[in-house]
């Protein structure tokens, strides 16, 4: 009588998934990356293993002679596996959801306020002056709807115009809605300044549009600290004491020939710095983001969004989980990484390490004839075209050396790469 053997469908499916979660913690501990999140994106993957790994213990039973086999899908191997990696996942990628936390936190409170679009009747407050004293370092900027502008005029005092906006409304009740709607300041070394729309509409709750206008003295530096719920914030002809945050929920960061420390975060919008005496620091969850002429570092990171940077003299810090990355004249240190895009990198020198990665996307770098500098690169698919004579295609791999090579250019992806001469 042939003894029934019951065979568990999973075991190497569970194995292969705790190796692959292993292989992607390690890399990202060595590298700096954050390749455990292509978790997110693959994770079918492991149904289809598990369908093959049935598929192929069957083939295999019916070449076999002797005991018969019973399969058993091994559902508790495979749990536990799933549970392992997410628990990993969660542990190791806390940031992550802190941006999904924050988003879902400015959404909450976005939930319950109904936004009046620029149009309908507008209404422009008169310019309202805010002392400031020599002790002043800080202003701080609290809107609900609308956008925000900062520059600088001949004025003396704080310049503040507010543009109103109510949609929906004609008539008396919409010039009365206006007319509700006020600005609240308070002084001393912190000014602030803070929207109070009259809510109005059915439920109450629809906000008027409140554009603000700040104009600062020509000969005085202060911090900023700019925030909307609903709207656009520019600052241009700025000097900051050391920092500039901006934050909104819906609309875009633009600065112009701005000097301090900037650090800005939108949910959906675009990032445009232009001329900046300083560091520049922009995430996005939505929307494309571009530097161009910035004299420290700078720091680009999107969800979903193209990025650029232009003649930076600081290190470079790019990273876009889906969208493409051009580089111009990297004066520094260059991190660049996008999980399914492109990477273009350009430059006339070397002077600092480059770290380039793309999981999905060609690879394209220029770099100097002259100079200090070791290359290290490798794809998985694609090939690799070079017209250096000093660097070696092995395979997948390309290595060489120019000068010394005080500095190293890493690369690594799983398309093309290309190798030119700047």
């Amino acid at each position: 009588m042939n003894r029934i053997r019951r065979m568990r469908v999973g075991r190497f499916t569970a194995v292969l998934l705790l190796i692959a979660t292993g292989v992607l913690l390690l890399g990202d501990a060595l590298q700096g990356t954050e390749r455990l999140l292509l978790l997110l994106k693959w994770w079918p993957l492991t149904l289809v293993l598990w369908g093959l790994e049935y598929i192929a213990l069957l083939l295999i039973s019916r070449r076999s002679q002797g005991t018969g086999r019973r399969f058993q899908l091994d559902l508790r191997g495979v749990l536990i596996a799933v549970v392992l990696s997410a628990s990993v996942f969660i542990v190791t990628e806390q940031k992550h959801y802190l941006h999904l936390w924050n988003k879902v936190s400015l959404n909450l409170a976005a939930a319950g306020v109904d936004y009046s679009e620029q149009e309908g009747s507008s209404v422009g407050k008169d310019l309202l002056a805010v002392p400031v004293t020599l002790t002043t370092q800080n202003i701080k900027v609290e809107n609900i709807n609308g956008d925000i502008v900062v520059q600088r005029g001949p004025v003396t005092d704080i310049g503040v115009q507010a543009e109103i906006w109510v949609d929906q409304i004609t008539g008396p009740e919409a010039e009365a809605i206006a007319r509700e709607s006020a600005l609240e300041v308070g002084g001393g070394n912190t000014i602030t300044i803070q929207t109070k729309g009259k809510g109005y509409g059915q439920s109450g709750k629809r906000q008027p549009r409140m554009n603000l206008t700040i104009t600062l003295p020509q000969d005085r530096r202060f911090d900023l600290s700019l925030r909307t719920m609903n709207g656009s914030i520019l600052v241009q002809h700025v000097d900051a004491i050391k920092q500039i945050s901006m934050e909104t929920a819906n609309g875009d960061l633009r600065l112009n020939r701005v000097t301090g420390n900037v650090k800005g975060s939108t949910l959906n919008g675009k990032g445009i710095a232009y001329h900046v005496m300083g560091s520049v620091d922009l995430s996005t969850n939505q929307g494309n983001m571009q530097a161009v002429d910035v004299s420290d570092a700078v720091t680009l990171s999107t969800q979903v969004g193209n990025l650029s940077v232009r003649k930076s003299l600081g290190p470079i810090d790019v990273q876009t989980k889906n969208g493409n990355i051009d580089v111009d004249e990297v004066r520094s240190d260059l991190k660049a990484e996008s999980l399914n895009g492109g990477i273009k990198a350009r430059s006339s020198v070397v002077e600092g390490d480059w770290d380039i990665y793309s999981a999905v996307g060609e690879l394209t770098v220029s770099l100097p004839e002259s100079g200090s500098y070791e290359i290290d690169g490798s794809i998985s698919y694609g090939d690799i075209y070079n017209q250096f004579p000093a660097f070696t295609v092995d395979k997948k791999n390309i290595t060489g050396t120019i000068g010394l090579g005080e500095h190293r250019v890493r690369i690594e992806g799983n398309s093309d790469l290309n190798v030119n001469k700047y």
